[in-house]
């Protein structure tokens, strides 16, 4: 449940600002008030909803400064799994999980899905951080918000650049060149932190 809603911000169900509803999210999931509490609970730890008493959960709104601080921290996080898992492949690690993620990415990198390119994406994050071999890294990596930054600002309608660039680190990775990998991933938050001044510069 906790994916699923996660998933459902990223591809438009559930939008930054909007309440989530007990009884509402009952009938949607089919399960009981002690699961939904147990989910929103999850969500609250990860920084995905605010809950206020007698108001209930509500998803964040991040601030542009929130939003670029992610955005750093996302970059760093990215760019350590991506030269993690390079290496542990260079020392002979296994590729195959990493290696259906990346091609799966890339079998869906014009796809008019929105959810599909999201479920290839979330499998492809998965697998790098598996590869790293790192569990405070996998650990951090799934707290950052930067799930929310990409519902807030849109990111989704970039789908496509951005899966072009994400398989392009798969690759490196791939080929264990933890250099290379580093300095793609690096570059491609560069990127999203760029989109994230325009949009700023827009409103």
């Amino acid at each position: 449940m906790v994916h699923a809603i996660v998933e459902g911000l990223e591809v438009g169900d559930y939008i930054p600002g909007q309440r989530l509803v007990e009884t509402e999210l009952c009938a949607r999931f089919g399960v009981g008030r002690q699961t939904v509490r147990d989910a929103l609970q999850q969500l609250q730890v990860r920084g995905v909803v605010s809950i206020t008493p007698n108001r209930g959960a509500t998803l964040v709104t991040l601030t542009p400064q929130q939003g670029a601080d992610t955005l750093k921290v996302t970059q760093l996080l990215f760019g350590l799994a991506a030269e993690s898992a390079a290496r542990e492949i260079a020392d002979g690690a296994s590729s195959d999980r990493l290696s259906r993620a990346t091609a799966e990415l890339e079998r869906l990198q014009n796809s008019t899905s929105p959810r599909d390119f999201v479920t290839a994406r979330r499998k492809f994050y998965s697998a790098l951080a598996a590869t790293a071999n790192n569990d405070e890294l996998s650990h951090l990596l799934a707290r950052v918000r930067v799930h929310v930054l990409r519902a807030q600002y849109g990111f989704l309608r970039l789908r496509g650049q951005h899966a072009s660039e994400l398989i392009a680190v798969g690759k490196k990775v791939l080929q264990g060149d933890p250099v290379g990998a580093g300095k793609l991933s690096r570059e491609h938050v560069c990127k999203l932190q760029e989109t994230l001044k325009e949009y700023e510069k827009g409103v």
